[in-house]
This record gives C-alpha cells, sequence and structure tokens, in this order.
C-alpha cells in the first residue's frame, strides 16, 4: 500500500503571532526545501496542511466567526478572515513552487461543509486526482458554510483529519504535526515521548496547565485529534518542533528526533 503523509505547518513556525500579517519567510522556505530533500529519497505521497497564525485569527477574533452569523457584521468578518487566511497560503504556495515543489491549493470552503462545526460532507475527487497524478496538495485553516451556523471555522487539523477518513483505505498514512516546541510536556517541561488513549488523562493537565488553561496555543486540540485519528484508522501522529532545522525531513523519513509521538 502507498505511503502517505499529511503534514501541518503550525502558525507559531510560519508566522509572526505577535505581529498582524506577518510571515517567517525564512522558516517557510527552509520547510520547503527540507521537503524537498526528503523527496529525493521518500516515495511516497504528500498532502501538506498550514495553520492561520497572525494572518486569519485577528478577524477571526474580532467578528467570532467560529460561532456563525451571529450579527450584521457577521458576513464582511467571514470574507476577511477567509481573504486573510488565503493571503498567508499565497505565500506559502509562492515559497515552495520556487523550490520546484508541485504544490496546488485546495481551499476547504470549496470541497467541504459542515454541520454544527462537525463535517457534514466533502468533495475530495479533484484533491485525490491530483494526489495520484504527482500534485502535493495544499490545504489551511478556512472558513466554511455551515448548515446550521451559516459559517463556521475549520482548523487544518480538522481538515486534514476529514482527509485522512477518505484516503485511509487506499493509503497507509502519518501524520507530522509542526509546531515551535519539542512535541507535548510535562509538568516538569519535559517532552512526552507517547501519548495513547489509554494515558491521555493523566497527561491532559500537563496540557492544560494548573490554570486549566490550554498553555501551548492549541495543543490539546492537536491531541484530541491525533488521538481520533489513532483510535478510528491507527494513524500515528508525530508532534515536532519545526525551528529545528532538518526535523521536518527527519520525521518524513522516519529518522530520529526528539518528538512526542501519538498513536
Amino acid at each position: 500500500m502507498k505511503e502517505l503523509v499529511l503534514i501541518k505547518l503550525g502558525g507559531s513556525v510560519i508566522t509572526d503571532k505577535s505581529r498582524e500579517f506577518t510571515s517567517k519567510e525564512n522558516n517557510i522556505l527552509r520547510l520547503a526545501k527540507e521537503i524537498k530533500g526528503a523527496q529525493k529519497v521518500f516515495k511516497g505521497k504528500l498532502i501538506i496542511g498550514h495553520g492561520g497564525g497572525s494572518f486569519p485569527h485577528a478577524p477571526a477574533s474580532k467578528y467570532q466567526t467560529k460561532k456563525g452569523l451571529i450579527n450584521n457584521k457577521s458576513l464582511i468578518g467571514a470574507g476577511l478572515v477567509e481573504d486573510a487566511a488565503r493571503k498567508l497560503n499565497m505565500i506559502v504556495v509562492g515559497n515552495f513552487l520556487s523550490q520546484n515543489l508541485p504544490v496546488f491549493t485546495f481551499s476547504p470552503s470549496s470541497f467541504l461543509i459542515s454541520d454544527t462545526l462537525v463535517c457534514s460532507k466533502s468533495y475530495l475527487d479533484s484533491l485525490i486526482k491530483a494526489l495520484e497524478v504527482g500534485i502535493i496538495p495544499i490545504v489551511y485553516g478556512d472558513v466554511v458554510m455551515d448548515k446550521s451556523l451559516g459559517v463556521t471555522i475549520f482548523s487544518t487539523e480538522k481538515t486534514l483529519s476529514v482527509i485522512a477518513h477518505k484516503l485511509n483505505k487506499d493509503y497507509k498514512i502519518r501524520m507530522i504535526y509542526v509546531t515551535n516546541v519539542n512535541g507535548v510536556y510535562d509538568n516538569k517541561g519535559k517532552t512526552i515521548p507517547l501519548i495513547t488513549n489509554k494515558n491521555f488523562n493523566q497527561i491532559k493537565t500537563s496540557i492544560l496547565g494548573s490554570g486549566g488553561i490550554d498553555v501551548t496555543g492549541g495543543m490539546l486540540h492537536k491531541v484530541e485529534e491525533a488521538l481520533l485519528l489513532a483510535k478510528k484508522y491507527k494513524i500515528e501522529t508525530l508532534i515536532i518542533n519545526g525551528e529545528g532545522s532538518g526535523n521536518l525531513q527527519k520525521a518524513i523519513l522516519g529518522k530520529k528526533l526528539i518528538h512526542t509521538r501519538i498513536i
């Protein structure tokens, strides 16, 4: 069975979250080069997703877009969030194309519809065909239409999970979350090497911190999505530090590095 690696480039790695609409192009270009380098050895397929970081998060927060059409400003808010997410996507795609990576964007708003934050339908024929002919599909966190809420936001993790669900029968799938930390940390700040559905309840307190807040800016969401993939489809997820040079290439090729493995 052909191998497929789904890669999520975190917003903290590819943008400066302290400054609106500021990308880290040096990181984006380096990660593109690592993927290009891995392809010299890795013969499987790739799908890349990326977070929004400092681009769509500000308008998404201002207009509370994830909650749907809640007031008379929600429609323009949805448009502003989508526009911001697409602007970052163009930067990512431009850098990847500069390395002769055959990437092609598939906006989740064009192939997903949700119902109260849960995927209701997906239309992946075009993405699947692109994968077959050698294109590397790129997706990202995006505004999608929602049957009950009108609109909402689907995270990159959720979008990649939908894709994994559709392609699981045809590919042996692995997931890599590229973050700005060395995986999930325990209460002493050390990387937890392995998380499973059996030990998650004990580890969850480390992710939330003493105040019950997700101190790593979305790590709990990543872990929960990864555990669902492990439980439903036996898909393995690695959480790695994308700030470290060569780490993504090592993860794609299955080489040793510091990480959290979720199975």
